[in-house]
């Protein structure tokens, strides 16, 4: 960003507002925080901070707690949230064929879009199975230890991937997650000739995760459809047969954006 830009962007941006957002993020990230502990984050005066939290309190986007006094996102949050999945035509044009996935298997089928370095959850159709992944919606996992993060990235520019890299690094999760740039072009390469991805005990030890990208109406990857279970219920040989399934959902789901194959 040029000097020009960051000088005209700091003259239009509204401090207070600037710092109410802060302050969701933090409690997003952090879950709960007491009113000492959201001021030295933000490193503002207790006063304004507590404006900022009493403005937020009064309109529902964060609420207090009556047992330890700590704040958290309140109710509005989830209002914007449901609103944004109702609008959000990638859910809509996934949700069907994610069901369909676990009518099949049972295990837990997930719809993810990558959001700098990381695989954000959009939508999740829980497992059957008392052994499951537990991921929720809204939840974040790094890209190069995902399937879905691998099979979006796969379709995405090399220089794309390595400026990723280069930014946030490959943070090892596992003895299985991919730790060097050459290595996860590699696997991302494969990625394209096979068309799915693989996490293969590479984010969480004994399970694995199969996923296949979602393509819009111009052919890009806006996000991706995975299924992920226990090592036990995908087993080396129903890898191909469990992949045909996934990459089915996926280009029904793209074609219904308007992706032609």
């Amino acid at each position: 960003m040029s000097k020009e830009i960051e000088v005209k962007n700091e003259r239009y941006t509204i401090q207070s507002i600037d710092k109410a957002l802060d302050l969701l993020e933090l409690l997003s990230e952090h879950g709960s925080l007491s009113l000492i502990e959201i001021t030295n984050l933000l490193e503002q005066p207790k006063s304004s901070t507590f404006r900022i939290i009493l403005t937020l309190e009064n309109r529902g986007f964060i609420s207090r707690s009556d047992e330890d006094g700590k704040y958290c996102l309140g109710y509005k949050q989830l209002m914007l949230t449901r609103n944004l999945l109702e609008r959000n035509t990638l859910r809509t044009a996934a949700l069907a064929e994610m069901k369909t996935l676990s009518e099949l298997y049972g295990d837990t089928v997930n719809l993810g879009v990558l959001v700098d370095n990381q695989v954000l959850y959009i939508e999740i159709v829980e497992s059957t199975h008392a052994l499951r992944m537990t991921d929720t919606i809204g939840s974040r996992s790094p890209f190069h230890a995902t399937a879905m993060g691998k099979a979006i990235a796969a379709h995405i520019p090399e220089a794309s991937v390595r400026e990723l890299v280069n930014t946030w690094g490959l943070p090892v999760i596992t003895p299985n997650t991919i730790d060097t740039v050459e290595q996860l072009l590699s696997e991302l390469e494969l990625t394209r000739k096979q068309g799915y991805a693989l996490d293969d005990e590479e984010i969480v030890e004994g399970a694995r995760c199969v996923a296949a990208p979602v393509f819009d109406m111009h052919g890009r990857p806006i996000g991706a459809i995975s299924v992920s279970g226990a090592m036990h219920r995908f087993k080396q040989e129903m890898l191909p047969e469990i992949s045909r399934h996934v990459r089915d959902a996926a280009l029904i789901a793209s074609q219904k954006l308007g992706y032609e194959a």
